[in-house]
């Protein structure tokens, strides 16, 4: 078993239409953002009692496993024209590396995020970027040997049969290097570390992740505070949403959560507690 699934889920008429008119994904993007005050979010993020601090992106995948558990409606895997729910909610955060060839993204996937803490998501992902950033990480060290030895033609061909097998059949290929299910259920992107704004990120057609998280570079903004307008630091968050998965009032449901408690985390401890005490395996992959 690649992927562990549930029962399938009823299709509505325009579920059954828009899996119809669009294949992975050509192009059922549907791009939505905020921009969020973020002293609240930093303040609670300094005072949060953990070593090492988590960071902005961990906070935010923290949140955002938590909106797709609430609302379900995006975590699920289409295959073979059906919408399958995941029987866990896991996160990839995209990672920018240094290697021979230059600057190269890569990334790292957290599992099961909603059964686990702000802090052990935060020492997880730490250790996880580590073993990217050294070339321990043999996974990574698998895909680079394979992509390295094919010229593009040919990777065209084996990425199309990976997809295949991963996503259609459902079948493990560990066997031959590649990792299972190593994007998980949504991915972030934190392109403000390297000074952009803003960005709307495009679903990526091997990925298979419906939904897809940008984070920007904090900057100041006017808000309206009390009826006044004030400046006050904030950071854009962009939404990519594959719309064969969901319809706009699912997206705007779970925009709603995540705005609340990115913006009072104080008010929702249950989002960064851990209501068991097991570690989420990590495994780092190669976008």
């Amino acid at each position: 078993m690649h992927i562990p699934l549930g029962k399938t889920q009823p299709l509505t008429t325009y579920r059954k239409i828009a899996i119809a008119s669009w294949r992975h994904p050509r192009d059922p993007s549907t791009y939505s953002w905020f921009d969020l005050p973020i002293e609240e979010a930093e303040a609670f993020l300094k005072s949060y009692p953990s070593t090492p601090k988590p960071s902005l992106t961990y906070f935010i995948g923290k949140i955002v496993a938590n909106c797709l558990e609430e609302h379900p409606e995006l975590n699920h895997l289409l295959r073979q024209d059906r919408l399958y729910r995941r029987a866990r909610t896991d996160v990839f955060i995209t990672t920018l590396l240094s290697t021979d060839k230059g600057r190269d993204l890569s990334g790292f996937v957290l599992r099961d995020v909603p059964n686990h803490s702000l802090g052990e998501v935060a020492q997880l992902a730490e250790d996880a970027l580590t073993r990217l950033k050294t070339g321990a990480d043999e996974e990574t060290r698998q895909i680079d040997s394979i992509t390295e030895r094919l010229p593009i033609w040919l990777l065209r061909i084996t990425m199309w049969l990976e997809d295949f097998f991963h996503y259609t059949v459902n079948v493990s290929l560990k066997q031959f290097g590649m990792p299972d299910d190593r994007f998980g259920s949504v991915m972030i992107s934190n392109f403000g570390v390297l000074g952009i704004e803003n960005a709307l990120v495009p679903l990526s057609p091997y990925c298979r992740c419906p939904l897809i998280i940008g984070v920007g570079r904090p900057r100041p903004m006017p808000i309206v505070r009390k009826g006044e307008v004030v400046v006050a630091e904030c950071v854009t968050i962009s939404f990519t949403f594959d719309h064969r998965y969901a319809d706009g009032v699912h997206g705007g449901l779970m925009m709603r959560r995540f705005q609340k408690i990115f913006l009072n985390p104080k008010r929702f401890p249950e989002v960064f507690d851990a209501p068991k005490a097991t570690a989420p395996k990590v495994s780092a992959a190669t976008v």
